[in-house]
């Protein structure tokens, strides 16, 4: 899909929306932050002035040319600069948050940079979730592609970009939970409202879990997604994840929105009839309102599959007709990182994942069965030390999904506090014995990919997860492979 470079193809004129006056100027310190990037793209499309901060020795190359390629400027803060927006990424330089409070400059969470920007969209669709809303929000953008949606994305749709302008009357917006600046957090820590001061047209809500330490547990997930709900016309629901169900009854207890229900069972509001893969590709039938739609979807495991039949179920509440969602979903082509192979050697595949989540790993995991007939070795990257050790059991029961791990070093940008317990030995003390094999970095010690390279054999699937030494490893585990 390239939905950016069809929708600038036309000539059907643009009806620009205003900027707020907080986002006409905007510097960005950590464009590697999930949301950030798109964020920062759909902001230059829109013709704002936006710079982020210059490269780091740890930068991702290929996300700083997107982000000069729409309009991005890479240098320091600039006069005139009207807010910062900050993901919550210790690794920035302190000094620049220092400036711009001894300046007064406003400093922006992406959630309120969100918020601000849907108040002048004219309809909204927001997706939600403890877990699960990146393949969910990219494949709805695809669905609506008629409608020529703006959007701001965690992850860019393969072959497109984090953040779009569209057309200027429909925005779509992933409120992915926060993933960079839990590590800073204390316990019991609570972070703005999830949504605060928006009120969708639709909102899409993929689970409703614990995901420290934006919900510290279920009850905190299933309040704050209905006073979500309860602000937009239609909720529509992915009714087999964690808390939906529960989230169905509440909002039909009293007066509120529409729910609209995604599922397999005969109750269903909207119904999944069929689900069938291939082993290149799955092939869905959905069926609303009296009306049969297959489509597929080029992407491994169950959890792929019925997130992009609730992102066709969203389209259909919004009141786009069956046959335009399935069109516009012929061009998706997945997620960025999402089960994406990186190449094969020696008759072992390398694929990586963005999983961070439980859930996440675990679907990701039952994914990667269905691309391989041989053993499936997880290497994993935990993220942050809070979060490893909230939810060490539940990654602990994930990971045995795979047939052996190697647990790599947590990727935290704030140092372990030091009456914290490392992430990393809470993950490894919950887990079966024999099943995880910790990997210790040292100045004598080869890299983590020669540990890999001697667990697997021709017909083996490599899954790497993880947010940053994990994105490294893929493509040094198959030059290691070459060698081997």
């Amino acid at each position: 899909m390239n939905a950016t470079a069809d929708a600038d193809s036309t000539e059907a004129p643009r009806r620009p929306l205003p900027l707020p006056g907080l986002l006409s100027a905007v510097h960005i310190l950590d464009p590697h932050t999930p949301g950030i990037a798109g964020l920062a793209s759909y902001l230059a499309r829109r013709h704002a002035r936006v710079t982020v901060s210059p490269p780091r020795p740890d930068s991702r190359p290929d996300l700083l040319q997107r982000l000069e390629r729409c309009g991005v400027g890479l240098r320091a803060a600039t006069p005139g600069t009207a807010a910062l927006i900050w993901g919550g990424d210790n690794t920035v330089v302190h000094e620049v948050l220092d400036h711009a409070v001894g300046r007064g400059l406003p400093i922006l969470g992406y959630g309120r940079a969100v918020e601000l920007l849907a108040a002048t969209a004219p309809t909204t669709v927001a997706v939600a979730g403890s877990h699960s809303t990146t393949m969910t929000a990219a494949a709805l953008t695809c669905a609506l592609v008629s409608r020529d949606p703006g959007w701001i994305l965690a992850e860019a749709p393969k072959g497109d970009s984090a953040g779009y302008d569209g057309g200027g009357e429909l925005l779509v917006v992933d409120l992915c939970p926060d993933s960079s600046g839990h590590d800073a957090s204390p316990p019991g820590w609570h972070f703005r409202s999830l949504g605060e001061g928006l009120d969708p047209a639709v909102t899409l809500v993929t689970a409703a879990d614990a995901a420290p330490p934006s919900w510290w547990n279920q009850q905190e997930a299933l309040d704050q997604m209905e006073a979500l709900a309860r602000r937009s016309g239609t909720a529509v629901l992915w009714a087999a994840q964690p808390g939906c169900l529960e989230l169905a009854d509440r909002l039909r207890r009293r007066r509120g929105p529409r729910v609209v229900t995604v599922g397999r069972g005969a109750d269903m509001d909207v119904q999944v009839l069929g689900r069938f893969w291939t082993g290149e590709e799955h092939r869905v039938t959905v069926q609303a309102g009296g009306e049969r739609h297959t489509f597929t979807v080029p992407v491994a495991g169950t959890n792929s599959a019925m997130a992009v039949a609730t992102a066709w179920a969203a389209g259909w509440a919004l009141g786009v007709p069956g046959h335009e969602l399935v069109n516009g979903l012929g061009a998706f082509a997945g997620v960025e990182r999402s089960l994406t192979r990186l190449g094969t050697r020696g008759g072992i595949d390398v694929v990586e994942s963005i999983a961070v989540h439980p859930r996440e790993i675990e679907a990701d995991l039952q994914g990667a069965r269905m691309l391989t007939e041989g053993a499936v070795v997880a290497v994993y990257e935990p993220s942050g030390h809070l979060r490893s050790n909230t939810l060490a059991g539940l990654i602990a029961d994930a990971l045995t999904a795979a047939d052996r791990t190697v647990l790599l070093p947590v990727h935290s940008t704030f140092p372990r506090h030091h009456n914290r317990v490392d992430g990393g030995e809470s993950i490894l003390t919950a887990s079966p014995a024999g099943t995880v094999i910790r990997y210790e970095p040292g100045l004598d010690q080869p890299g983590p990919e020669s540990l890999v390279a001697s667990l697997v054999r021709r017909g083996d699937l490599v899954l790497t997860i993880g947010p940053h030494a994990a994105r490294r490893i893929g493509p040094s585990l198959l030059a290691a492979l070459d060698r081997s």
